[in-house]
């Protein structure tokens, strides 16, 4: 997988797409689009919100497969994966399906976001509303680490690696926020209602 990341790396933006489309589809890629994409960040600080937003895309589309079979094939797909934990992601997907595919992508990893990914599928969030969490998420997260690989340049990703709990705990602050915004906003609606 090494040799398939080092093939596409030099061709630029084409080549982090289908590194980011194949990474969220489930071909783990060491490193993945993390380190391309800061690397063509520091390579092009103009265009860091470009190389951000064409990984976010690529991502939502690999993203977007993994929905795919979670909607066709889910129960035979999840059936290989621990019970335990699936039934867990499905709880949480059910309850808040927004904030825990956003989760589930901001989180540092090993976090399971192939399993957030098909149970979304499985349990049938629309598509579009699907797609708009993964993009949102996509471009917190890519668009942050752009924006350090221009700030810092070669030191952006080892600051990254020493810091992303605080970085992933500010972020999933930030959803828990949202939800509970969503939440007070929807008592307050059903109270309001005769």
């Amino acid at each position: 997988m090494d040799a398939l990341r080092d093939s596409l790396l030099p061709l630029g933006l084409p080549g982090l797409f289908l590194i980011a489309v194949l990474d969220s589809a489930g071909i783990p890629l060491p490193g993945g689009v993390d380190i391309v994409l800061m690397l063509l960040a520091w390579q092009q600080p103009s265009l860091f919100l470009l190389v951000a937003l064409i990984a976010a895309v690529g991502s939502t589309l690999g993203c977007l497969v993994l929905y795919r079979v979670g909607r066709t094939g889910g129960e035979v797909a999840v059936r290989r994966l621990d019970q335990e934990k699936v039934e867990r992601v499905t709880a949480k997907v059910r309850d808040n399906d927004v904030a825990a595919v956003m989760v589930a992508l901001l989180a540092p990893p090993p976090f399971p976001t192939k399993v957030f990914m098909l149970v979304a599928g499985l349990v049938g969030i629309p598509w579009p509303r699907f797609a708009a969490a993964v993009f949102a998420a996509r471009m917190i997260r890519f668009g942050a680490e752009a924006y350090l690989a221009v700030r810092l340049g070669d030191r952006a990703l080892e600051t990254l690696q020493q810091n992303y709990p605080l970085v992933g705990a500010v972020l999933l602050g930030a959803i828990l926020l949202y939800v509970a915004f969503r939440w007070f906003r929807g008592r307050g609606a059903q109270a309001a209602t005769p």
